[in-house]
């Protein structure tokens, strides 16, 4: 076993797997069954040892030393019954590659042709202080100009922002604004970058003053916070305020009623509503409203910032979850004909740049559902 592997392993558990990284695991273990196997028996004991002792992760050393034991023991035989068995193995662990490419190629005859749904892309809309919308996809759109700025569109890296008067006499604020089927990554003024996701936005002042860095978001948004320790950065979001130093994090609320979800890959932050506060640890997700309680739980964090990297991760998550972030960025609505199918759940991951249709195929095979594609609507029916 190739160490460069485990690191991928690692990563993959801590949520620090980069979409290249993912690109060469994910043909690694389509590579052999004993790959799977590996994989499938790492996961469980980085999960059994977190249940026992508390802790985040194994120490890599420890970690290193139980996984070649465990992918030296002999393997176990299996009864194969059928290649939608052997398949659903595989799905369970990635979900996609080779496997899928197999399926649509033995499907293609009696599966009826229904039309490609193509995922988002990069789009975003900029509101000016004095209330115009700037179209952030047009290419010939280099600069816009306000009083005492000038802001600059570069199509690679988002938005940058230049003082052209030493004073400015007002705080000025924008708001990006992301549609659904679409995302946007920026920079802050104070070097903090944004990723925004589909239905989604964010408002700042476009150069920070004062003793605090603050900002409003709706929908989701990642955040890898620039450090400084005399000016915290504060996240305001349906009532939470999510403080912070310098920090890698997620935090998600659809909805003026949804709960927000803090989710910590690195650092520390401190949730408060009202009275309440709760700092976080890396690994861990705070779960607050406006009036209600904080509740703390320890998670994967891929399934909750993997989609910054272009990925979809979904763990043991059931189809009422999964639709509805695949509506958001597919841009399509789900209808179940049986409630009772919400509560489904499904292991795999996939790349957003993929097709809706090649994901449905794959999450069909291990859940015993059906999809049905009507334009725009996917009903999900009994298999």
């Amino acid at each position: 076993m190739d160490e460069k592997i485990f690191e991928w392993l690692v990563d993959y558990t801590s949520g620090r797997l980069t979409k290249e990284q993912a690109r060469k695991l994910r043909h690694w273990l389509d590579a052999s069954t004993e790959n799977s196997e590996c994989f499938e028996k790492y996961l469980r004991v980085v999960r059994l040892h977190r249940m026992a002792s508390g802790e985040k992760l194994l120490d890599e050393e420890s970690a290193w030393s139980v996984f070649q034991q465990k992918c030296k023991q002999r393997k176990q035989r299996r009864i194969v019954r059928g290649w939608m068995t052997a398949a659903a193995s595989l799905f369970l662990v990635l979900g996609i590659g080779a496997v899928l490419f197999h399926l649509a190629k033995m499907e293609k005859a009696v599966v009826p042709v229904v039309a490609e749904i193509l995922p988002g892309s990069t789009r975003a809309t900029l509101v000016l202080a004095n209330g115009q919308e700037v179209d952030l996809q047009l290419a010939d759109l280099r600069e816009v100009r306000e009083e005492g700025l000038r802001v600059l569109n570069d199509m690679e890296g988002g938005l940058q922002y230049e003082k052209v008067n030493v004073e400015v006499k007002e705080p000025v604020v924008h708001t990006v604004q992301v549609p659904v089927a679409g995302e946007y990554h920026f920079t802050l003024a104070d070097g903090t970058k944004v990723w925004v996701n589909s239905a989604s936005e964010v408002t700042f002042p476009v150069f920070f003053s004062g003793a605090t860095r603050e900002v409003s978001v709706k929908g989701e948004v990642y955040f890898e916070v620039q450090h400084d320790s005399i000016h915290p950065f504060i996240v305001h979001v349906n009532g939470v305020a999510v403080n912070v130093l310098g920090t890698k994090f997620n935090v998600s609320a659809y909805g003026e009623e949804a709960p927000v979800v803090t989710t910590l890959v690195e650092g520390s932050v401190r949730v408060e509503n009202g009275e309440r506060e709760m700092l976080l640890s890396p690994g861990e997700q705070a779960l607050a409203s406006g009036k209600g309680a904080i509740t703390r739980r320890k998670v994967e964090l891929g399934m909750y910032v993997s989609w910054v990297q272009g990925i979809f991760e979904f763990e043991n998550m059931s189809l009422s979850d999964i639709t509805e972030r695949l509506a958001r960025w597919y841009d399509v609505s789900f209808r179940f004909e049986d409630e009772k199918l919400c509560e489904r759940s499904f292991t795999g991951m996939f790349e957003r740049d993929g097709n809706l249709n090649q994901i449905l195929k794959v999450i069909e095979k291990t859940t015993n559902v059906s999809f049905e594609i009507n334009g725009t609507e996917v009903v999900i029916k009994e298999r």
